[in-house]
């Protein structure tokens, strides 16, 4: 006992404070007081202070914090056993994620957990647990709370036409004296109005994006000094940012917010929503481009958007280059014999987009592609394919076949039909002998069902000839063997089929070809052209 109470535990101290409780500027829950409250406890208790994991500025509604991965991570590794907070709505204040870290996880991990403020530690339970869930409920009420209070105070700083996103559009930075407020960034607008111009001019945006490129101007996320994930393309202007640029209707002066929100407070998940509850202002920015050169390019861009593509190949989508691993584009080569006669040809995307030295020029014709996958696909299907199995499945597929069971069906039903209408008719005799019905509501009544009894009839033949010829057909060996045969020597495959067969094919500079398939025989293919 004396060894487990003079037990010194390793402690992680976990501080968190949010963006709405730093609005409040209430200094006792500040980072400052959180840390200096904790350590005074520690002091007090016993308890060594491995390390402060602080996030500054994170929400309580999720655990995807940077600081409380790292506590994790450390309990993983056995450096700490003992978690301290001030109290429980800086762990978190969601309720489902907050109980099952307090009373699931920290008990499976035999880490101490205590929240000062509530008098809770898990190494002196005193009743106060039966309260926690209540207190963790009350949190997520919080929380919800104040996520609808700062949502709505947004809304309304959008429509005053306050700017409230987190990036900014190119060609504006924020105000120094308002952070709400945009002006015109006259380096990045300069840029703005060339690529306007360049477009004017008759420029398509891969154009305009190389010409951009070729003279080192930086694209926007890397002027904008923005944390990305740096590729051998992250220099380079790309037609999409062109493209957005010559659409954002900020340059005319329009602020447009509010077209995403979360699908649910605790999901980072965003959904766009409908046009009308879209937050749109004319007139409170700053314009950089003129209205009628706005409308004009972008009247033109909408006809060459909407442009009809006609050509769906076999294999686009799964062709990747060997190199830099982007997907290959399909173009159209005309033959300078014969400009009648086109080639589509597969050729590496980053080239053909950037040229400047980025990836090389490497392609393989798309007829030749096709037949070499398709041949590769058809020697694995006869290489791995166990033809008893295969006499398995198929006698499977016919005890389940209920297409004669349906025909059956059908033939009874049609049958019925006709004795219902034989007796329609025996009743109608008696009608008119009875001089229910007139001689002319007799025949008229008389004529329709005989036309209803004819097509029955027809019906019922059909049907009988069906089920024989299906029954025949499906039973037969030979039958039986063709359709084997037939799976197996497939000379077509449909798109669905090969993007659950393939995961990526490979053109090397070289020429040679790599399939890599989506289940594991050898792993991939090497295919020689």
């Amino acid at each position: 006992m004396t060894s487990l109470t003079d037990k010194t535990y390793k402690a992680g101290a976990y501080l968190r404070l949010s963006v709405e409780d730093d609005h409040k500027e209430n200094e006792s829950i500040s980072i400052k007081n959180q840390r200096n409250f904790i350590t005074d406890f520690a002091l007090q208790n016993n308890i060594e202070i491995y390390d402060y994991y602080i996030d500054d500025g994170y929400s309580g509604g999720n655990f995807d914090r940077p600081a409380f991965r790292r506590l994790i991570n450390d309990i993983e590794n056995g450096l700490i056993d003992c978690v301290i907070t001030k109290d429980m709505s800086r762990l978190g204040r969601e309720f489902i994620e907050t109980s099952s870290y307090v009373f699931k996880y920290f008990p499976e991990h035999h880490v101490r957990y205590i929240a000062i403020l509530e008098n809770y530690d898990t190494l002196n339970p005193n009743g106060v647990e039966d309260i926690i869930p209540f207190k963790t409920v009350i949190n997520d009420l919080y929380l919800k709370d104040i996520s609808q209070k700062i949502k709505s105070v947004r809304h309304d700083m959008m429509k005053n036409g306050e700017f409230v996103g987190s990036s900014v559009p190119y060609g504006y930075k924020r105000s120094k004296e308002n952070n709400k407020v945009l002006v015109i960034d006259e380096y990045a607008a300069s840029i703005v109005r060339r690529i306007f111009e360049l477009k004017d001019n008759g420029k398509t945006n891969g154009m305009i994006a190389k010409i951009l490129t070729s003279e080192g101007i930086e694209p926007p996320d890397v002027y904008r000094k923005k944390k990305i994930k740096v590729t051998m393309t992250t220099h380079l202007w790309k037609e999409s940012s062109i493209k957005r640029i010559l659409c954002n209707e900020a340059y005319i002066g329009t602020l447009i917010q509010g077209k995403y929100e979360r699908v649910s407070l605790k999901s980072k998940k965003k959904q766009l929503l409908p046009k009308s509850k879209w937050v749109i202002k004319k007139g409170v920015l700053p314009q950089i481009i003129s209205n009628e050169l706005f409308e004009k390019i972008n009247t033109r861009q909408l006809k060459n958007d909407t442009r009809y593509r006609q050509f769906d190949y076999l294999l686009k989508g799964l062709v990747v280059c060997g190199t830099c691993g982007k997907t290959m584009l399909v173009r159209r080569i005309k033959s300078q014999k014969d400009p009648t006669k086109i080639t589509p040809i597969y050729c590496c995307r980053t080239y053909a987009t950037y040229r400047n030295n980025i990836c090389t020029m490497h392609y393989y014709k798309e007829e030749d592609l096709n037949e070499l996958v398709l041949k590769e696909i058809k020697n694995i299907l006869i290489k791995y394919s166990n033809h008893t199995l295969l006499e398995q499945k198929y006698e499977n597929c016919i005890c389940n076949f209920h297409i004669v069971k349906e025909y059956e069906y059908s033939l009874k039903k049609y049958k019925s039909k006709i004795i219902t209408i034989d007796k329609a008719i025996s009743d109608l005799y008696q009608d008119r002998a009875n001089h229910i019905i007139s001689n002319d509501e007799f025949f008229r009544i008389k004529m329709d069902l005989e036309k209803d009894r004819n097509i029955c009839e027809e019906k019922v033949a059909d049907l009988q000839k069906l089920i024989h010829e299906t029954n025949h057909l499906m039973g037969n060996e030979k039958t039986k063997q063709i359709y084997i045969d037939q799976f197996l020597n497939a000379k077509n495959f449909d798109k669905e089929i090969l993007k659950i067969l393939i995961h990526k094919i490979e053109i090397q500079e070289d020429k040679s070809v790599k399939i890599c398939f989506n289940f594991n025989l050898d792993g991939n293919s090497h295919v020689k052209p």
